[in-house]
Order: structure tokens, then C-alpha cells, then sequence
């Protein structure tokens, strides 16, 4: 069997794993990163479009839990993870998330203050920006429906780069993913990047892991397996699949255990005016009233995702798409109660995923649902799209709060895009199955570095704070 060897080997190329690369790579250290996905460029696909989905996403984006109601998840599966397919929008989470995270399991040497040199170093590394030339008009009608109701909203920085000509320079292609960031310049410090390579199982040799069993295709198109030597192994493979790779591996200790994610329920909102214009990207204005409990939002609405949201309860969706320029995509996120369990299915070579919908869950994601649309009705809406399989349109706040009262278990559409806590870090080994800075409980050498670490819900977008937690990490162990 082919042998490889490295200094430290990186399992994933998203956030985790290229924040882990870079950092170590610069050090002078020999690293290898694989990636189980494509090394797709950027602009290899129109961003949220199908074929960006059979790209870049895991099973097209077709990923459920199990549950009184399935929720579905996206997975980042090509170089750079999720932040090639996500909105991009980047929060630092509030310094109270983060001292509760440090009594929850009692983290070393984690004062909020200790993050800031990380987070800003983040902002700088990743080109972190706020819209140069205001906001577009589905942000704008945000804006006016919370004024109407008196809540405050705020515009919300982006991994994204606006620099060219024009009022719009940048709004649809200037995206600073992890493919044009950290990757690159990992690899001009001489990371090496392996992608389409699956890791089969990490090789455990009592405390140690000495590398990695791969699979691969060789030149001529063939399957092959090597095996990958290294002194020190970086897991960051994400929420579900880096739990998935340690069990499979043998390590077990509060793994795959305490996986938390943001439940999300999304409708289409029909408007007198047009507000819809993908011209400008993702609106980067959120609702910040409810927070950090919930988040109110307006999503990307092409008319693919419109006709994806509409639901069937609308009738003809043709005619009604054929208004696409008047309806937008609106969202509530909630911070989520349930805990669920990641197990896997070596025979069908995909994970088991169980996760419950509380009915704390369901009360929240009722409030939200209420609020955002009263907020969407003062803005002008004229219907909204039911998320509850089979019922009517909503055309005033009188059905809304009729049906945020009780929202019923296991008929509605409810999606995630936020997963973590599946592993977590901290020195109560009750609770955690790492050390605060990633090592996995009883080895000397295996590190996870991604949001499996966080203790709980970061309460707003994970990649810039699993970005500052990963340099943290890596730089502590560089030295």
C-alpha cells in the first residue's frame, strides 16, 4: 500500500481546517490537508443555484435528522467547506455566550477579552466588510417593517470584498471564502492539499494516532487506498462528520452526544412593490431585537429557492412565480433546546443524525414566526406562504397568530445551516470529550479544531467564531 507522511495532517478544508493549515504551514510545520470534496474555483457555479448544489454540497444539500420532525441541514462537501456556500455573514458572538461557555465546562484561558487579538485578526485575514454603498431593497423593506413595529435592526458584516467600479462592484462575485483566502495561502507557505480523498478511519496506536487510512482516485481514474503517517492529527471536518470520522475511529467519549444546531423556518412574502432583486446578493440586514434568542432575516431569493419555499398551499406556483420581482424569502432562527446524537452507518457510508424539535423549540420558532410577520404585514406584504404542510395562505396577522400558537410536530419545513457542539471542548471531562484547546480526551497527539467544539449555541452565524477558536487553538499548538 502507497505511504505518505506529513508533519501534521488537517482532515477538512472549511474553516477549521484551513485556519488550521495556514497557521501551522507559516510556522514551518509539513502539512497535509485532505479534503473529502472537489476543488471546485468560486465562480465555478451561480451562487445558491442547482448546479452549485450538486457541486459543492453534501448529497445536493439533502441532509435530514431524525426526529418528531426532520430537520434538514446543508454540508459543505469541496475545498473550503461551507464558506463557499453559506451567506458569508460574519458575527462576533456576545462576550456573555462566551463566559457561559467557559463555566459550562470549564475552559482554560478563555476570557472574552483573550478572543479579541483572534476575531480581529479573523476581520483583517478574511476580509471582513460592510456594504460601501448602503443596503438593497429586501434589507430596506426589513428596515421599514421593524420601524413600524419599533424594533431595531442592524446591518451584518460579510467575508466579502466590494472592490471594482460601479454602485454594485462586488455584490454577487466578491465572496472571501476559504478557496480564496486561507487555502491559497496555506499553500504558498507549503501545505500540500489532497482533495476528493475520504478518510476510512484514523489508525490508533494506544495514546497516539499515528495518520490516516484514505481512499482516493489514482491517475488512470482507480480507486486506491494509502495510508497517511503523521505526527499529529487536526479533525475539522464539521459538526456531523467529524464526530462521525472519530467513532468510527474508536473514540467515543462524549462524542456524537451533544450535537446542538439554529432550527430555521423560512416563508415567501408577496408584496404591492418590487423588492426582490438578486443583483444584490444575500441581505445583510437582521432584526437584532430578539437576540439573542431569535434572529429575523430575509434570505437569497432566487426563483429557484422561491419555488423551493412557496409550499403547495399558493396553487399555481408558475403564475405566482411569474411575480418573483414582488416576493422575497424571510426567515426566523431560533437558538435551539434539543440535543441530538451522531452515529455511523459504516454499510450505507453515511451518518444517523437524531435530533428532537422541542416543544421549547416549537414555542420559540411560534414566537418568531408571529413576529416576523407582523413585521413583513407592516411592511406591505399582502400573503405569506404557510410552512405547515397543507395549510392555507396567510394573509393576515389574525390567521398568523392562529397558527403560531401551535405549530405541529412533523409537518412543517424546518432547515438548518448552523450545526455544532457534537464535540466539546473544556477540562470537565464529564461534559467534554476534549481539552480546551481541542486535544481529544486520553490521546497525546489527535486535535478537533471546528464548531464540534463550541459547548453550545454560539446564538449567531458559527464561521467567524469557529475561525477564531481554530487560531487560538493551532497557535497553541505550534508553540
Amino acid at each position: 500500500m502507497k505511504v505518505e507522511r506529513a508533519d501534521l495532517l488537517v482532515v477538512g478544508s472549511g474553516p477549521g481546517g484551513a485556519m488550521t493549515a495556514v497557521v501551522a504551514a507559516e510556522a514551518g510545520r509539513d502539512v497535509l490537508v485532505v479534503e473529502e470534496g472537489a476543488h471546485w474555483p468560486l465562480r465555478s457555479a451561480p451562487s445558491f443555484s442547482l448546479a452549485e448544489m450538486d457541486q459543492k454540497y453534501r448529497n445536493g444539500g439533502l441532509n435530514v435528522t431524525f426526529g418528531g420532525t426532520s430537520i434538514t441541514y446543508l454540508e459543505g462537501r469541496c475545498v473550503g467547506g461551507g464558506s463557499e456556500i453559506n451567506a458569508a455573514l460574519y458575527h462576533r458572538p456576545l462576550a456573555s455566550t462566551l463566559a457561559d461557555w467557559r463555566d459550562r465546562t470549564d475552559i482554560a484561558d478563555f476570557e472574552p477579552d483573550s478572543l479579541v487579538p483572534h476575531f480581529e485578526a479573523v476581520e483583517r485575514d478574511c476580509e471582513v466588510h460592510m456594504l460601501p454603498q448602503g443596503n438593497g431593497p429586501a434589507s430596506a423593506l426589513l428596515q421599514r417593517g421593524a420601524g413600524a413595529m419599533g424594533w431595531s435592526t442592524k446591518e451584518i458584516a460579510r467575508f466579502w470584498s466590494y472592490e471594482g467600479e460601479g454602485p454594485r462592484a462586488g455584490l454577487l462575485d466578491g465572496r472571501r471564502s476559504m478557496s480564496v483566502t486561507l487555502v491559497p495561502r496555506a499553500s504558498r507557505a507549503g501545505a500540500r492539499l489532497s482533495p476528493d480523498t475520504r478518510v476510512i478511519r484514523l489508525l490508533r496506536n494506544g495514546r497516539r494516532v499515528s495518520g490516516a487510512l484514505v481512499e482516493r482516485t489514482d491517475s488512470e481514474g482507480r480507486p486506491e487506498r494509502v495510508t497517511i503517517e503523521a505526527r499529529d492529527v487536526f479533525v475539522c471536518a464539521g459538526a456531523v462528520q467529524t464526530p462521525r470520522l472519530l467513532r468510527r475511529s474508536g473514540f467515543t467519549h462524549n462524542v456524537g452526544d451533544t450535537l446542538q444546531l439554529h432550527p430555521m423556518i423560512r416563508v415567501t412574502a408577496r408584496f404591492r412593490e418590487e423588492m426582490n432583486d438578486p443583483a444584490w446578493g444575500v441581505p445583510t440586514e437582521q432584526v437584532d431585537e430578539f437576540k439573542p434568542a431569535l434572529t429575523l432575516g430575509c434570505s437569497y431569493s432566487s426563483v429557484p429557492h422561491l419555488a423551493l419555499w412557496m409550499g403547495a398551499e399558493l396553487g399555481n406556483k408558475r403564475a405566482q412565480l411569474r411575480d418573483w420581482k414582488r416576493t422575497g424569502i424571510f426567515y426566523v432562527a431560533a437558538v435551539g433546546t434539543g440535543v441530538g446524537k451522531i452515529r455511523d452507518l459504516p454499510l450505507l457510508n453515511e451518518p444517523l443524525v437524531r435530533l428532537p424539535l422541542t416543544s421549547a423549540d416549537l414555542a420559540r420558532l411560534g414566537e418568531g414566526l408571529l413576529r416576523l410577520g407582523q413585521l413583513l404585514f407592516a411592511a406591505g406584504a399582502v400573503e405569506l406562504s404557510n410552512p405547515v404542510e397543507g395549510g392555507k395562505a396567510i394573509r393576515t396577522v389574525a390567521d398568523l397568530e392562529a397558527l403560531a400558537k401551535a405549530l405541529p410536530q412533523g409537518k412543517m419545513a424546518v432547515s438548518t445551516i448552523h450545526l455544532f457542539s457534537s464535540v466539546p471542548m473544556g477540562r470537565n471531562e464529564a461534559l467534554t470529550a476534549t481539552d480546551s484547546y481541542g486535544r481529544v480526551h486520553g490521546t497525546e497527539n489527535l486535535y478537533v479544531n471546528d464548531a464540534s467544539l463550541f459547548p453550545a449555541s454560539p446564538a449567531v452565524n458559527p464561521q467567524g467564531t469557529v475561525l477564531a477558536l481554530a487560531r487560538r487553538n493551532v497557535q497553541r499548538w505550534v508553540g
